[in-house]
């Protein structure tokens, strides 16, 4: 088994894998992560196997099923959950040793899960801190954040590229997931970027670029994060707010608007956290405590994004057809601030 180590804002992943290819996609994706054995101050570890073998449906006791999925069914014994991803794939979760076990002979399912494992309890365990994540887009300059709330599939990542292309002092603090905390800060974190658009990729080095296929989605652009040295911004402090709709004209628009008509976006991205990469069966547990645990964490949640449009400059945007006029907008208005 080889393995790689992982530090996110305080919690450590230790990843194992009989699968390569697995293991060289996952560090792909978590470079700026990626650390070795010593030197990590964590408050939490948590340790994930990936195995590519036939399932070990005899490590699953006789339990009943707690929630079901379209391609999956978990069920639950104690503080460990087994989901069963339609006899593709099997994955055991303790949550009270913090460990994962994934089986497959599907790499590409063992990458998937292992991933969202990841993104899922990191996210979870933030949560506790106070450190809340929005399915947003997050632009920085001279450490001042733009934040932009869009509808998924509405082109935050194409947008907050396109402006990384047309201004070299604007950096990236994420293309999807942005952490906030309760003193207004946004945190980077960025993992390898996705694009269908090949009319970003123009002008960038092959070396950068990896292509898939996926069978539901179609074929998709993966972009290293070398790509971006440089051009990652630190913790930046929030001071504008865009609430983004998509429409049907060619220029795109940014006006002032209400603080109030802010709030059902953070409710929708943030507090139910619609468009975040998670899996389900692993943040809903069901039990009383975690029932409490959950009920404060959405007063968490409301409180601090309650606080944060409070703080800042709040605006519409507009964004028209013409993707190109969208990231002069934007940039524009970054740059005006």
């Amino acid at each position: 088994m080889k393995k790689i180590i992982l530090e996110i804002y305080g919690i450590r992943f230790e990843v194992y894998a009989n699968a390569e290819a697995v293991l060289e996609s996952l560090k792909k994706d978590f470079v700026l992560y990626l650390r070795g054995d010593k030197g990590i101050d964590a408050f939490k570890t948590i340790i994930i196997s990936i195995f590519k073998d036939r399932l070990p449906y005899h490590k699953v006791p006789p339990c009943a099923a707690s929630l079901y999925n379209l391609n999956s069914i978990c069920y639950k014994n104690n503080h460990t959950h087994y989901i069963d991803y339609a006899g593709n794939g099997l994955m055991i979760y303790d949550f009270k040793e913090e460990k994962a076990e994934i089986y497959s002979e599907d790499e590409n399912l063992l990458y998937e899960k292992t991933r969202l494992v990841i993104l899922s309890r990191m996210g979870e365990l933030l949560d506790h801190r106070h450190i809340h994540r929005v399915h947003a887009a997050g632009l920085a300059k001279n450490g001042i954040g733009t934040l932009c709330l869009l509808p998924m599939a509405a082109g935050k990542t194409t947008i907050a590229l396109n402006v990384l292309k047309r201004d070299k002092e604007i950096k990236l603090i994420s293309d999807d997931i942005c952490m906030i905390d309760f003193s207004g800060h946004i945190y980077p974190f960025i993992l390898r970027i996705g694009v269908r658009d090949e009319s970003i990729l123009e002008e960038m080095p092959e070396k950068y670029i990896t292509k898939i296929n996926r069978s539901f989605y179609g074929q998709k652009y993966l972009i290293d994060l070398e790509y971006f040295n440089g051009r990652i911004a630190d913790k930046s402090k929030i001071r504008n707010i865009l609430i983004g709709k998509r429409v049907f004209k060619d220029a795109t628009e940014i006006n002032r608007i209400s603080k109030f008509k802010c709030f059902v976006p953070f409710i929708q991205s943030g507090v139910f956290g619609l468009g975040l990469p998670q899996i389900v069966e692993l943040f809903l547990r069901g039990d009383f405590l975690d029932i409490l645990n959950k009920i404060g964490m959405v007063f968490s949640r409301s409180a601090l994004f309650l606080l944060i449009i409070c703080r800042s400059k709040t605006y519409e945007i507009k964004i028209g057809r013409d993707i190109g006029k969208a990231s002069k907008a934007v940039s524009d208005f970054i740059n005006k601030d």
